[in-house]
């Protein structure tokens, strides 16, 4: 046990080692992408086997120094946790192998490629940090990390969007510290064990209602929760691989964080929080929609379905059901790979026509038909359709939303998937069956081939986890007990600390 709690760190070490690495060996482009790659391989391959592991027996917990918790760093792989990790890992792989095109050796002379690293660092540790400070700690490598990514070597119109983002980010990041001082002033420990605990014995509701509100405000900034404003003009300046990593991983690991701190930390103060997660999921849901049908620029139209599906899988929590809680967990996981997918087709048409305007891209059906495949299978991915990894997702939303009696919510799911679909369906028409007349003046250029297959093995593993999702929900039902039962969390990580109390 100790010996595999001991692995826990490799996920973090390794992309840190090999983000220090590349520094030193910037100006060989070849050996850098073999290196960044085989890396982040190998993170996904300790990851899986990790979350095989704590399958099959109980959550892997950290402590480091020796020192047990609630008073030293503590890391903890349960199954929600390493879900993420395997799945973000995964992702990071296929960005790193997807390149940097034209700007290879700019980018990798900005240090682009080191900075993708730790911001992957930062998502990781906040998957599997286990106190109140280190997830704060984690929060801020990836948010530095990210705000080089969004401006170092790139353009004016880049800076001009960094600038929103990067304002809206660090107030989300003083609210988050703020929480965290309120939440130790009230149970006088970081601990999520020993948080969750005092928090249940405390009879002063008020206060403790209070401080998830900031929480709920601070997660929900990060996750794009109607707090949306940085999130379309940053990511439709971002190049295609950097646009991807910020669609995979940023809002996802704000979802994340609520989802922890609403089911395991803040579960017995949900009369308040919970219908208001559900009320603002709703009003995300709609932004996202009215975004997918305003815009006439397919980065913008992908930037706004991020917003919408960060609104399905908070409905998922909000409902404070098992069913809800499941969905959103196994639907977080499918959407990191879904919207790796989705920024990687649309980047590759802007590359491939040399236009963002949907319009102008007509007759691009001759050109580049694997597109064409690989755009219906993502569409009707982001649509629920079965039996594609979308679908399992949202049944168990759905039912969530019907057990709590949150029939608003499922209606605008509904409606809204149904939006997010017609929205890519209308792309697609346009530049695969539309007139071709405007589209013979443009000259295609051809997409390399390996690109290709990382857009394939994308495809290829949506189909699996539709076609495996009993699988997957093996998973993602033992996070759910995990978090959502009371007391389990704390006998499975911390037993000592319920003796303790005792």
């Amino acid at each position: 046990m100790t010996m595999m709690s001991n692995l826990l760190i490799l996920p973090l070490l390794l992309p840190a080692v090999c983000g220090l690495g590349l520094v030193f060996i910037r100006t060989h482009s070849r050996l850098s992408r073999i290196f960044s790659i085989g890396t982040m391989a190998l993170t996904t391959f300790v990851s899986l086997a990790l979350l095989i592991y704590v399958m099959y027996n109980k959550p892997l917990a950290l402590d480091f120094g020796g020192w047990k918790a609630p008073y030293g760093i503590q890391f903890v792989g349960d199954s929600l946790s390493l879900l993420l990790v395997v799945t973000s890992s995964f992702v990071v792989t296929l960005i790193m192998a997807y390149g940097f095109g034209r700007t290879e050796k700019r980018a990798i002379r900005y240090y682009l490629p080191s900075f993708i690293l730790f911001l992957t660092v930062g998502v990781i540790g906040s998957f599997l940090t286990a106190d109140l400070f280190n997830i704060y700690v984690m929060f801020e490598v990836m948010l530095l990390a990210s705000f080089v990514l969004i401006t170092l070597g790139q353009s004016v119109e880049q800076l001009r969007a960094a600038i929103i983002y990067v304002v809206l980010n660090i107030l989300g990041s003083w609210l988050l510290l703020l929480g965290i001082g309120l939440l130790y002033k009230l149970t006088g420990t970081l601990n999520f064990t020993l948080v969750s605990q005092r928090l249940n014995e405390m009879n002063d509701k008020n206060s403790i209602v209070i401080v998830s509100m900031v929480f709920l405000i601070a997660f929900g900034a990060k996750a794009a929760l109607v707090l949306f404003m940085w999130l379309p003009k940053a990511y439709a300046v971002l190049n295609t691989e950097l646009a991807a990593l910020f669609a995979a991983l940023m809002t996802k690991v704000g979802a994340y964080a609520l989802i922890r701190f609403f089911t395991l930390i803040f579960d017995e103060h949900h009369g308040i929080s919970h219908p208001l997660l559900v009320f603002l999921s709703c009003i995300t849901m709609l932004i996202g929609a009215f975004g997918v049908l305003a815009y006439k620029d397919i980065k913008k139209i992908a930037a706004y379905q991020v917003i919408l599906s960060i609104g399905f899988v908070i409905l998922g929590l909000g409902t404070n059901t098992f069913a809800g809680v499941n969905g959103a967990i196994f639907y977080l996981a499918n959407d990191i790979v879904v919207k790796t997918l989705l920024f990687f087709i649309i980047g590759s048409l802007v590359y491939v026509t040399g236009y963002r305007q949907y319009r102008s891209l007509h007759g691009l059906a001759k050109q580049e038909p694997f597109f064409g495949v690989a755009f219906v299978v993502m569409i009707l991915a982001i649509g629920g359709v079965p039996p594609l990894s979308g679908f399992p997702g949202k049944v168990f939303i759905f039912e969530g939303a019907i057990e709590n009696g949150n029939y608003i919510g499922l209606t605008l799911m509904i409606i809204t998937s149904l939006i997010a679909m017609f929205s890519l369906f209308r792309v697609f028409f346009v530049m695969y069956l539309g007139n071709e007349q405007r589209g013979e003046a443009i000259v295609f250029k051809k997409i390399p081939q390996y690109r290709k297959v990382l857009i394939g093995i994308l495809v290829a593993t949506i189909i699996a986890m539709g076609i495996a999702a009993p699988l997957i929900f093996k998973v993602t039902e033992n996070a759910t007990h995990l978090n959502m039962d009371d007391g389990l969390f704390e006998k499975m990580v911390n037993p000592h600390l319920m003796k303790e109390d005792k």
